[in-house]
């Protein structure tokens, strides 16, 4: 049991840590940087860290768009494949196939 939990929770730990530090990374654009390599940079660094902003914003959008379009196919193969399932191997083995896929889905996201 122990060889189990404490793995798992060790995980779970390491992704929230993970998670802050990646949560913690702001976008600016680095302007002292840009200032050295343009002289108009103090004026258009703003117009630059904007740009990043809108880039992200719009591949996180379609990142997410994506995954709810993927988890609604996965959600009804595992609906449709678990009614065949069950009649085939029994509950157990119907049981099993949907927490691992949940999970599967969860380590995904």
């Amino acid at each position: 049991l122990l060889l189990v939990v404490v793995p798992g929770v060790l995980g779970l730990l390491w992704s929230v840590k993970e998670w802050i530090a990646v949560a913690n990374v702001k976008i600016d654009g680095h302007p002292d940087l840009l200032a050295n390599q343009d002289s108009k940079a103090k004026t258009a660094a703003a117009d630059i860290v904007a740009e990043m902003i809108k880039i992200s914003t719009t591949i996180q959008e379609g990142a997410m768009s994506f995954l709810m379009a993927e988890y609604t196919y996965m959600a009804v193969y595992i609906v449709l494949f678990s009614i065949f399932l069950v009649f085939f191997t029994g509950v157990p083995t119907t049981i099993a196939f949907v927490v691992g896929s949940i999970t599967s889905i969860l380590c995904g996201w």
